[in-house]
């Protein structure tokens, strides 16, 4: 993964970090409330090797050499069960297990100084602790010695026990950032099964990824209660999400004039991708240009476009491939885009499958040819229904659409995989339902030979065989 990828990953879910940061920065607080204050008192010892129990008449000098182990042997001596155990005893409210958890030294550098810190819930007690541990020690060693009135100890007291004002513990500071850090470090990996888990395309570049190349145009989340309120192109024509299906008159202008599609079928791999929603204002793009426009609700078991152009729905492609009428034009509706017209899927007669497949497609196809500049197919779901295959023998080339946060990796795999084993050609992608859109358009060549029949996707350089690659 590229640092850019990291960078977008961070972005993507800076709102799921910032909130678990805020609780988990929430959490250190309140367990630091729930904490006991803790003080603690100090005092600063020297480790006095000329008296006391480790005391040497004539040193020698290996005996100057382990001047530091004697140290550090009083410092653990300090913490022995009879020393802590006597210390308890003189200073009330204190067990000596709970006094042996909260006791603890610490060298002053390779000196024969060392810190005897004692921590407690009262600030004036840890002082009497501190000082009590010093004093149960002195009296263990002249019971060692022998001489209950021996003056000289190997502990000497160089800054007598005293405690700070404020509290040690709770560390408010470290418990808040800790916290915070451990909630970040959560939603980071949150966010990483997420995407891992998710096969659902998301933006351009998750589509691009995940096999399907730049999309052709990249639109919006339309607004409007209604189907028909989100026909942009013809309700608000100087919109961006308007202008995006607008760029598609750019895609078909720079194809040669050979290869330029007239009969162009808008697919999905599943229903409620946008499909028909594209092909609309797609067809009133093309007809805002002059073109004479057909737009064909091939989608005989969930028809819409009669909904989306406000029009009637009796008479349509249904009657035209049920029966041997011959006359297109009556069929035809007129709509409130000047040069575009919507042959609706009309009264479905028998079963869809049987009516694409039948022998009057050929010749509605070719009439339809004969009376428009470019047809516009709404069809149904690729994946779902056999007869969109049917239907997609007879035209030019396809327009795939794939839906934001709702396409998985795997249909669309699956629909390209389908439209390169039965060599149909694909211009591109419509990538529709998009967050945060940013306009985009590629002007790639789409091409169909006889020498390469599988399905060229129009704006990629590879076939779709290699979009795994």
């Amino acid at each position: 993964m590229e640092l850019k990828n990291y960078l977008l990953f961070i972005w993507r879910w800076a709102w799921l970090i910032i909130l678990f940061a805020l609780v988990g920065g929430g959490v250190g607080y309140a367990y630091s409330q729930t904490q006991p204050r803790l003080y603690e008192a100090s005092t600063m010892l020297m480790v006095n090797q000329d008296q006391g129990i480790f005391a040497r008449p004539s040193p020698t000098l290996e005996d100057l050499r382990a001047r530091e182990r004697y140290a550090l042997t009083v410092r653990e001596l300090l913490l022995v069960r009879p020393v802590l155990e006597r210390a308890a005893g003189m200073v009330e409210g204190v067990t000596p297990a709970q006094l042996a958890a909260r006791t603890s030294t610490t060298e002053v550098g390779k000196t024969e100084l060392f810190l005897l810190s004692v921590r407690d819930t009262s600030r004036q007690r840890a002082v009497e602790l501190a000082d009590a541990i010093v004093a149960s020690f002195q009296a263990l060693e002249r019971d060692l010695l022998d001489n209950p009135y021996a003056q000289a100890s190997t502990l000497i007291v160089v800054d007598p026990a005293y405690a700070k004002r404020n509290p040690v513990s709770p560390d408010y500071t470290r418990n808040i950032v800790l916290s915070a850090f451990i909630a970040v470090l959560i939603a980071i990996v949150i966010g990483f099964l997420y995407d891992y888990f998710n096969t659902r395309i998301s933006d351009e570049g998750d589509l691009s990824r995940r096999g399907g190349g730049r999309p052709l145009v990249t639109v919006g989340r339309l607004k409007g209660s209604t189907p028909a309120a989100q026909l942009v192109t013809l309700r608000e024509p100087a919109s961006l999400d308007a202008e995006a299906y607008r760029m598609f008159r750019l895609h078909l202008d720079a194809l040669a004039a050979d290869v330029r599609p007239q009969m162009i079928a808008v697919i999905s791999a599943v229903a409620g991708e946008g499909r028909s929603l594209t092909a609309a204002n797609l067809a009133v793009a093309l007809a805002q240009t002059g073109r004479r426009v057909i737009l064909v609700d091939a989608n005989l078991r969930n028809p819409i476009q009669h909904t989306l152009f406000e029009l009637p729905n009796q008479g349509g492609l249904s009657n035209l491939l049920s029966s041997t009428a011959q006359a297109i034009e009556p069929f035809l509706r007129v709509t409130a885009q000047a040069n575009l017209y919507v042959l609706t899927a009309g009264n479905v007669l028998g079963l869809p499958a049987q009516l694409l497949g039948g022998v009057h497609l050929e010749k509605v196809l070719g009439a339809l040819r004969q009376c428009a500049d470019v047809i516009i197919i709404d069809t149904a779901p690729l994946l779902t229904f056999a007869d969109t295959t049917l239907l997609l023998r007879a035209v030019d080339t396809t327009l795939a659409v794939v839906r934001s946060d709702q396409t998985t990796e795997g249909d669309l795999r699956q629909m390209l995989e389908l439209l390169q084993q039965t060599g149909i050609a694909c211009l591109g992608i419509v990538l529709n339902g998009v967050r945060k859109r940013r306009s985009r358009f590629a002007l790639p060549v789409a091409r169909r030979t006889e020498s390469t029949p599988a399905m060229v996707v129009a704006n990629r350089s590879e076939t779709v065989g290699d979009a795994g690659d």
